[in-house]
């Protein structure tokens, strides 16, 4: 009879072995394919604020294909596109986005619901939205924003990320066919515990791709995920050179503060 020990020995090395050789939940079909660079927050470099219907507009405008934004639930359960829980980055204030109605998000930090921003024909077709959530048991942020999605049609041109392995699954059920990614970085911050970290329920989540921090992402990583049929995007790259490097390494997609599809050349400017 095997002793416990062995058997949680077992245990461990399945676990380890499927850490390492798992792959990603095949792509929906008939969804969006990743253009080559993605604006990060929209583009805002330039004076629109962040993550706002004008920085969304300017990266239209700029030839981006696709931004990326940020979505967290204001007063009343209506998600509103904003990166922080609180004004204090961004609107020199105390108040917290929950505490605060959409209405109200809109005056004090031009924060537009994420209802505007997908109907709004002056910005990129195409979406990738992270849900700003850390929780395990409540899942309303994913349900609004799933029905918000829904009520829109916008199922083909978006693409869910979330830096919590909770949310990415409860989506892989509440709107199966639209793409989802892990978000991860191997930065030691608050909340950033050693299992996100390195991505310890990425095999159990059903995520179609991972989109990873590129500070500690090499050209032979993205090969070898790339081998084992795992999609990955890079972020935040604002150097042309580095991007391109990742992309021919097998990166699907950049986010960036700055870089857009062009000649090299033209890139930064």
């Amino acid at each position: 009879m095997m002793t416990f020990g062995l058997v949680a020995v077992l245990v461990l090395s399945a676990l380890v072995i499927h850490h390492h050789t798992w792959k990603a939940q095949s792509w929906p079909e008939n969804s969006l394919t990743p253009p080559l660079y993605q604006g990060h927050r929209g583009y805002w470099k330039e004076g629109a604020r962040e993550n706002t219907r004008a920085s969304f507009q300017a990266a239209q405008k700029r030839g981006l294909k696709m931004i990326e934004l940020d979505v967290r639930l204001s007063k009343g359960g209506v998600p509103v596109v904003f990166h922080d829980s609180d004004l204090k980055r961004i609107g020199n204030s105390e108040k917290l986005v929950l505490d605060l109605s959409a209405d109200e998000m809109l005056n004090l930090v031009q924060a537009p619901t994420l209802e505007s921003v997908l109907t709004d024909l002056e910005s990129p077709q195409f979406i990738n939205i992270e849900l700003k959530t850390g929780s395990i048991f409540d899942g309303s942020l994913e349900k609004a924003v799933s029905e918000v999605v829904k009520k829109t049609q916008s199922q083909r041109r978006i693409l869910f990320s979330s830096f919590n392995p909770i949310a990415i699954w409860r989506l892989s059920h509440l709107l199966p066919e639209v793409p989802r990614a892990l978000l991860a970085t191997k930065e030691i911050a608050e909340g950033n515990r050693f299992y996100l970290r390195h991505m310890w329920l990425a095999p159990y989540i059903n995520t179609n791709a991972l989109h990873l921090d590129y500070n500690y992402v090499t050209e032979e990583d993205l090969r070898a995920w790339k081998k084992r049929g795992i999609p990955v995007a890079l972020w935040t790259v604002n150097d042309a050179t580095k991007a391109e490097a990742f992309l021919k390494a097998g990166a699907i997609s950049i986010i960036s503060d700055t870089l857009y599809e062009g000649p090299l050349s033209a890139k930064t400017n």
